[in-house]
């Protein structure tokens, strides 16, 4: 058996501790829990259907249950978080087998059903099964705000089927306490980089330059600015490099400047790419691809991505290409 730690929620993991099962038995002693984390067990067995259960790591004696041919689920009891969690997924199972039952009910009265009545009620009972979930969940947060559990419900389960407006008030319900744990800050973060958006003031980065220069973004301070996300190993990057380029030429030298972040992890691809592209504006990259500060600050998902930014430093513009990308900067330069 193993015992897995993660960096944060859904983040790099790693094993902490292992152990043999002996009569059907496994311990594992974490002397230092810190404060209560989500953790998994995983078997080492290669016959296990489903090798992986989550365990809340905290103060006291937590037990866990299982199958060994089926880990998922398993029962967890033991710890306040533990208690919380497993009360959570029996009032989640039993509410699913619920819609299980109805629908199979349905299916049994309305056997010469429409397709389109079918799909019709198919969506009511999915709809009903979402909002019945996030009634749990927030009554879970309400209910537990003062334990880890609640931070980790808004960003494990809740985060993705809320408006950023809702996601703001349900953080909100977190005791005080908590503000410090390590996935309140991961929420906090996780807002704050929802919330970057045109209008919004554009965090300020140092990366070093193709010489091996700190490049630090404010020095940039009283001009238009481009900043471009792109890879050598991007083929949208590379297709829409000749629009950059382009505006480059065009635009160079009319208080503008572009700033191109590589996502590359190999300084040679980079540096290759920007040669062949005859990219002659400011290139930077730390080689550390999405775990460039940039890349999170901006919360960019995808590249090619581009932010605009005002000599102030504020955010204009976001994601343009090609012909819009150009006609937006020449428009900014005119005014």
């Amino acid at each position: 058996m193993y015992l897995v730690e993660e960096k944060e929620i859904n983040g790099e993991s790693w094993v902490v501790d292992s152990c043999d099962v002996v009569d059907n038995q496994y311990t594992f002693v974490v002397k230092d829990c810190g404060v209560p984390r989500m953790y998994f067990v995983k078997s080492g067995d290669p016959e296990c259907l489903s090798p992986i259960t989550p365990v809340w790591v905290e103060r006291g004696t937590v037990r866990v249950k299982a199958n060994s041919q089926f880990f998922l689920n398993s029962d967890v009891v033991g710890t306040p978080n533990n208690e919380i969690f497993s009360a959570y997924r029996a009032t989640q199972k039993f509410h699913m087998d619920s819609i299980k039952r109805a629908a199979c009910i349905d299916i049994l009265l309305n056997r010469n059903q429409s397709d389109e009545a079918r799909a019709r009620d198919f969506k009511a009972r999915t709809d009903f099964h979402n909002r019945r979930n996030l009634e749990l969940q927030e009554e879970l947060v309400k209910r537990y705000s003062d334990q880890a559990i609640a931070p980790f419900m808004i960003f494990w389960e809740m985060r993705a089927n809320v408006s950023l407006d809702e996601l703001k008030k349900l953080r909100a319900l977190v005791d005080p306490s908590l503000n410090e744990h390590p996935y309140t800050r991961q929420l906090d973060e996780y807002i704050r980089l929802a919330e970057f958006k045109v209008g919004s003031d554009m965090p300020d980065f140092k990366l070093p330059d193709k010489d091996g220069n700190l490049f630090k973004l404010s020095s940039l301070r009283g001009k238009y600015v481009l900043i471009d996300f792109w890879a050598s190993w991007c083929g949208p990057c590379m297709r829409e490099m000749p629009n950059v380029v382009k505006l480059y030429k065009e635009c160079k030298g009319k208080n503008f400047e572009i700033v191109g972040v590589s996502l590359d992890q190999k300084r040679d691809a980079w540096l290759n790419a920007v040669e062949k592209n005859k990219m002659k504006w400011i290139q930077v990259s730390d080689l550390k691809s999405w775990g460039t500060p940039p890349v999170k600050l901006c919360n960019v998902t995808a590249v090619p991505y581009t932010v605009l930014i005002d000599p102030q430093g504020k955010v204009i513009a976001l994601d343009l290409r090609g012909e819009e990308l150009i006609k937006k900067v020449k428009e900014v330069l005119n005014k």
